[in-house]
């Protein structure tokens, strides 16, 4: 067999874990972890668990870090249009070899043995994947994003120096509770015995829950609003500026990011860079945090994708993010006249279009390539679409250009609704292909 052919066959493997569903216990990836050598215990992390912009901090922390000289490993997940968004160094997505490499190598490792460890979930093995390439690549910090939830994801084998809780709201309530006060034991599962906390719920049942399990845990806490905070938040197309108040003061800060809330994310990343150097003995500079934001890159989220007619792009899928997201496009001086529309059937995607639908001229409904999608008939028949101008298309590129055809020049294109919608959007304008969902992760 080829090294192509090999390749292939790992990725057809890797793929084939799909569909295993979300596991009730650590213990397999335990198991597995201490097969492979329990490498994320050689790896500084920062580990970060939310409803929403957890994946916003991950970005800011990683970028803030190697401005001041840090070699940074991050996980994401979901990806928007590659597996191998993923697993990024330094900004690099890793190589499409040494992925098929490492899947290769912890597939024979887990399946050798009279006892092998063979039913890991794809999100599991992925992880563990994440885990060895940074060894591998001999990172300063690891910066992990959890999937969903905290205390049984699977990146929470990893034994964290700083822990992060981002806003705190009701999303896969069938696994993770059905209130905030549930969600938020969940998210702070991730604090381990000693580390260093910082907190940015954004709700006071959760920011309570976060302080009791940190302060069980002996753990250092510092809070949005107490020990850091924002001040002065101004946002237009071009960015998001703020002050900062921490262990240090820094005036005019910017981000790149769009929306009011960015900053908010911006100051938790930057608390959570202050307390790692702080307890690693490295040096974080003024200078390193201010070009740490500058630069960061964030896709999908409050993305402008083109100015004639406006169109910007963004990751919502819950009710929290989606009301975070108008009031963002409104903070923008931003009508979202035209809404391009997609939804996850495991989303609370009546409640999302509540919100979003009355506040559109037109509705362009779509499905996003997988059977995952909400059936456009189904969307059109909500009760909130009722007299509106909708229009139906087959897929996420015939909705852009349907999009494209109706929006006048001086009005603007709102694309949300789900993670998925956004990736198969940045696909089509980006590539001019259909977003690749076989690896999705499902």
């Amino acid at each position: 067999m080829s090294g192509a052919e090999e390749n292939s066959e790992a990725m057809r493997w890797l793929s084939s874990l799909q569909g295993r569903g979300w596991r009730t216990s650590l213990d397999e990836m335990r198991t597995a972890m201490q097969r492979l050598g329990n490498p994320e215990r050689e790896l500084t992390a920062v580990h970060v668990a939310g409803t929403n912009g957890k994946g916003s901090v991950c970005a800011m922390t990683a970028s803030i870090l190697r401005a001041a000289g840090m070699k940074v490993g991050l996980y994401i997940s979901p990806h928007l249009m590659d597996i191998r968004e993923r697993i990024t160094v330094d900004g690099r997505e890793i190589d499409e070899y040494a992925l098929a490499g490492l899947t290769r190598k912890a597939r024979g490792v887990l399946e050798e043995g009279s006892a092998p460890v063979t039913e890991l979930s794809f999100f599991e093995f992925i992880t563990a994947l994440g885990f060895m390439h940074f060894v591998d690549e001999k990172v300063d910090v690891a910066v992990l994003e959890t999937g969903f939830g905290g205390r049984l994801d699977a990146t929470n084998v990893i034994s964290s120096s700083v822990a992060a809780i981002t806003q705190i709201g009701l999303d896969h309530t069938e696994y993770l509770g059905k209130t905030v006060e549930e969600i938020a034991g969940e998210k702070a599962g991730i604090l381990k015995k000693g580390c260093e906390v910082v907190s940015s719920t954004g709700d006071p049942t959760a920011a309570e829950v976060v302080s009791k399990r940190a302060s069980y845990l002996h753990c250092s806490l510092r809070e949005q609003g107490k020990e850091f905070s924002t001040t002065d938040v101004q946002a237009d197309l071009s960015g998001t500026t703020f002050d900062y108040e921490g262990e240090r003061g820094l005036k005019g800060l910017k981000t790149n990011l769009l929306g009011r809330h960015q900053a908010e994310n911006a100051a938790t990343a930057i608390c959570a860079c202050e307390v790692l150097a702080e307890w690693k003995g490295f040096e974080i500079r003024d200078r390193d945090i201010v070009n740490g934001l500058l630069s960061v890159s964030w896709p999908g989220r409050m993305e402008v994708v083109s100015r004639d007619p406006l169109m910007i792009l963004d990751c919502a899928h819950n009710p929290p993010a989606i009301s975070k997201a108008i009031s963002s496009i409104a903070g923008l001086g931003v009508s979202p006249d035209t809404i391009i529309f997609a939804a996850s059937r495991d989303k609370d995607y009546r409640a999302n279009a509540s919100m979003l639908f009355p506040k559109a001229k037109r509705l362009v409904l779509t499905r996003y390539g997988s059977n995952r999608s909400v059936e456009t008939e189904t969307l059109a028949n909500l009760p909130e679409a009722s007299g509106k101008t909708i229009f139906v298309a087959e897929d996420v590129p015939e909705a852009i250009e349907i999009a494209k055809e109706i929006t006048p020049a001086d009005e603007n294109i709102l694309v949300i609704g789900s993670v998925f919608l956004v990736g198969d959007a940045l696909s089509w304008l980006k590539h001019g292909k259909k977003a690749d969902f076989g690896m999705a992760g499902f």
